[in-house]
């Protein structure tokens, strides 16, 4: 409702603005809008999850002022959110080019490197923009991440901790800092944070989904279905668990990179733990926080939250106590298998691939730029009567929402297409 809402206002301030616009000069045959209606108008379409639209003005206020940084910042965010990440990527490169030192620019540019597992090439990034903006606590956030996905979980833990200084209470922060000491195997601090984030605001579900996880790889698997019962069905259980055995097979930074990133297999693991599928199996000893300052700092703090919790009756998270069974044989699971379909854009069906490959030129050119950050995908089907057909995809989408918008946004400008679920 609320989306509808701003989009009618954005509709009508169009209006507005093209009535107002007599005589005025045109670009590429449209009125020319100054940047800021135009950026105040794609902003608001960002808002509202309309990205056809909201990339639409954005390039149009980039095509009127070959130098208008906004505009290229608001096509990254835009690509960003659809889940599009090289074109936000090189949407990021064209603002650096112009303004080496834009912050967003860095964070986003980080953000991306991160999320294509380039946390070495993302560290230098945010490291710099740290000194630029040493106040913003989601740098130490990115900077934790980038340096757990390395298996460097000691220096992710101290930027979680310096952001939390910046941000008590940030239940990102927490979630993750707690999901760092988990990975080294610390499993009493993790799940006193979670505890603390569930506190905080227990219609977050994440804190609850990783509190789950780190009971299940400290061995207290009962303990972790008992609180996964109330926000997972029966299925959605048996296949988290069944993953959560499988990234407690991996390395601490290969846990990082399966838990954050969705990362399914490692082809350098030739041997895959078999204690990781046993039920049942004890929790592992914790290990000892060494002997750094900086790191007894951080201890000290999480105590010192504890108390503090206490001390306020601060809820924390009740489970109820695992019944001590006779230890069971060793069941060797299927490995975990994630699923394999993913939503993508067809725009059109051909007879052979040459045909597919010029269709998709043409289609591009009538797209208005919603298509130039994107590649074609050729997949070949064959029908039930056996004829084979050629089906031409964007290839740089994959999910539901990020397909819906775009072939929304092709439907304005005349362009016909189909949201599908289709194998990967």
């Amino acid at each position: 409702m609320i989306q509808k809402i701003i989009k009618t206002f954005v509709i009508f301030s169009v209006s507005i603005l093209l009535v107002s616009c007599g005589g005025e000069r045109r670009v590429n045959g449209e009125l020319a809008f100054d940047s800021e209606s135009l950026m105040n108008m794609a902003n608001s379409f960002l808002t509202a999850g309309d990205y056809g639209n909201a990339m639409r003005l954005f390039q149009r206020a980039a095509n009127e002022n070959p130098n208008h940084i906004p505009s290229r910042l608001g096509m990254a965010k835009t690509y960003q959110s659809m889940g599009a990440l090289d074109a936000a990527l090189n949407f990021y490169g064209q603002v650096l080019r112009l303004d080496p030192n834009n912050i967003d620019a860095k964070v986003g540019t980080g953000q991306m490197l991160i999320t294509r597992n380039r946390p070495a090439d993302a560290i230098p990034y945010l490291v710099e923009l740290s000194k630029q903006d040493p106040k913003n606590y989601k740098i130490y956030n990115m900077l934790g991440l980038a340096h757990d996905l390395l298996g460097e979980q000691e220096e992710a833990q101290m930027n979680y901790g310096r952001g939390l200084t910046l941000a008590v209470d940030n239940i990102s922060l927490l979630n993750n800092l707690a999901l760092s000491f988990a990975f080294e195997g610390q499993y009493a601090p993790a799940i006193k944070l979670l505890s603390k984030a569930i506190g905080l605001d227990y219609t977050v579900t994440k804190a609850q989904q990783n509190l789950v996880l780190v009971y299940v790889l400290s061995g207290e698997e009962e303990a972790g279905r008992k609180i996964g019962a109330s926000i997972m069905t029966a299925e959605e259980m048996e296949n988290n668990i069944r993953f959560y055995k499988w990234v407690k097979s991996l390395k601490p930074g290969q846990r990082a990179q399966a838990v954050f990133l969705g990362i399914k297999n490692f082809p350098d693991e030739n041997k895959k733990n078999p204690a990781a599928d046993i039920i049942g199996m004890a929790p592992q000893p914790m290990k000892r926080i060494p002997n750094d300052p900086k790191k007894r700092e951080l201890k000290r703090i999480l105590d010192q939250e504890s108390k503090d919790r206490k001390s306020t009756s601060e809820p924390v998270v009740k489970t109820a106590p695992v019944v001590k069974q006779a230890p069971a044989k060793p069941v060797v699971e299927q490995d975990y298998v994630a699923p394999q379909k993913v939503y993508r854009v067809q725009l059109a069906s051909y007879p052979n691939t040459a045909l597919a490959a010029a269709g998709w030129k043409k289609i591009k050119r009538r797209s208005k730029g919603l298509l130039e950050p994107f590649n074609p995908l050729i997949k070949l089907v064959t029908l039930a009567n056996g004829k084979n057909l050629f089906r031409l995809f964007v290839r740089d989408i994959e999910d539901r929402a990020a397909a819906r918008s775009l072939c929304e946004g092709l439907r304005d400008v005349k362009i016909d297409c189909l949201v599908l679920k289709t194998l990967k």
